[in-house]
């Protein structure tokens, strides 16, 4: 009665495996742009970035396995919450107290304040677009 069958399942080892793959052949990429960017040759790390997320994306297409099941999705979910969230308190506050600052005359604002709170405010209307086509499509 107590005789070993092979679970429905895939193994988590194999998935492990391919994920680390996956994230290798990515990180190989980023690590091959630094070296590059440092030796002065930024088309060829840029080409070899490209060419380690092209093998991560193929590694997850087209490996036997799922590699990401329902508890990475919440995992991705609860941080993705928590970025938001934290991001928000830094663009609610930070774009109307630097605002006031610089109106103040206590401090100049640097060009790059307003890049970042532009780039803030369209990670949200996109953010808030996605949630609204999600909404409604299904």
């Amino acid at each position: 009665m107590s005789e070993h069958t092979t679970p429905a399942t895939t193994r988590p080892s194999t998935r492990k495996r391919y994920k680390r793959i996956a994230y290798g052949l990515l990180g190989a990429g980023i690590l091959a742009l630094w070296i590059a960017i440092a030796l002065d040759r930024f088309v060829i790390g840029v080409a070899l970035y490209w060419a380690g997320g092209l093998g991560m994306g193929l590694v997850q297409r087209f490996s036997p396995v799922t590699l990401y099941d329902e508890r990475d999705n919440t995992i991705e979910r609860k941080a993705s919450q928590n970025t938001m969230n934290v991001f928000a308190y830094v663009f609610i506050l930070g774009a109307p107290g630097g605002l006031v600052l610089e109106d103040a005359g206590v401090m100049a604002l640097p060009g790059e304040f307003y890049g970042a709170m532009w780039t803030l405010f369209a990670v949200y209307v996109v953010f808030g677009a996605s949630i609204l086509y999600h909404k409604y499509r299904t």
